[in-house]
């Protein structure tokens, strides 16, 4: 066959939506891979929980950030001690939140448990936690006295609040604190776009984290409603990737990399927002050790 000719055959199986989806994927990885190298995470969402301890000590924990490309993270733990930890090892990358467990098994009781208040401000003297949460509450558990007490704890010390909830749990804690930073872990999993786009324009302070959304991608492709939604609100959105067993710490690098696969396929200033730029702009400057 002379050069530049191609066949009838082969024009139609290049035309193929099965290959034309695998080229596709094939340049993205290649964009993603040039991006690895460069674009810095702030990932808004690790927990060092007891069950990686033993063999994740401080410091090989902090190395498995670097070798991800994390050069600052939100960390909470079960229980808290891990946050500290992690933070006293390294106090300008550990960006440290206190969640309100005592245990794993007290996530799904902290909510109407009257000794959680006093608890979270004896421990957040410990060490400058910057927010509470991950916690997980929904539906109407979100105005219990213990919930409400917890948020205007937040309110007063200016800590960030992050929830892992369902649409009524976020709308009875954005009503309690509009004038506090709030993050919805997973921006809801499943939740609408028309209904994360009416709650970011009437909360200002409301902030979508993305790890586990639904959604984002097809086939590694970003898809043309989320790419719409980013379009209006990527300095709205954090990246993130929710590091709650040990195998997703063992798979972080992995992680961080699919969602720099998707990050590629926006504008950089964009992706630049997601991946580091937003966070740093909530958080700002680390804060050393001592800090009251």
């Amino acid at each position: 066959m002379p050069v530049g000719r191609v066949s009838g055959d082969v024009a139609a199986t290049w035309r193929s939506p099965v290959l034309h989806c695998c080229l596709t994927g094939a340049l993205l990885w290649c964009l993603s891979s040039a991006v690895n190298a460069t674009q810095p995470v702030f990932d808004a969402h690790i927990h060092y929980s007891e069950d990686v301890w033993e063999a994740l000590p401080p410091g090989k924990a902090l190395q498995k950030l670097g070798e991800a490309g994390i050069h600052r993270a939100v960390v909470s733990a079960t229980p808290a001690e891990g946050a500290e930890r992690l933070y006293r090892a390294d106090p300008a990358r550990v960006v440290p939140f206190l969640r309100p467990y005592l245990s794993r098994a007290h996530r799904y009781t902290w909510h109407r448990d009257p000794a959680i208040p006093d608890w979270l401000r004896a421990q957040l003297g410990r060490i400058p936690y910057r927010g509470i949460g991950e916690f997980h509450v929904f539906g109407a558990d979100a105005t219990s006295p213990v919930v409400q007490d917890t948020i205007d704890i937040a309110r007063q010390r200016g800590l960030v609040l992050m929830a892992h909830t369902d649409p009524a749990g976020i709308a009875a804690i954005l009503a309690r604190a509009p004038d506090t930073d709030v993050i919805w872990a997973h921006a809801g999993f499943d939740v609408p776009l028309d209904e994360l786009q009416a709650l970011l324009e009437a909360y200002p302070r409301l902030w979508l984290e993305l790890s586990f959304r639904e959604g984002i991608v097809e086939e590694g492709v970003l898809t043309p409603a989320w790419r719409r939604f980013l379009d209006a609100y990527a300095d709205r959105c954090l990246a993130g990737t929710d590091t709650y067993t040990p195998g997703r710490w063992a798979d972080l690098a992995g992680l961080v990399e699919e969602t720099r696969q998707w990050l590629a396929q926006l504008p950089d200033a964009q992706a630049s927002r997601i991946a580091h730029d937003n966070a740093a702009r909530l958080f700002g400057q680390p804060v050393p050790p001592g800090t009251p």
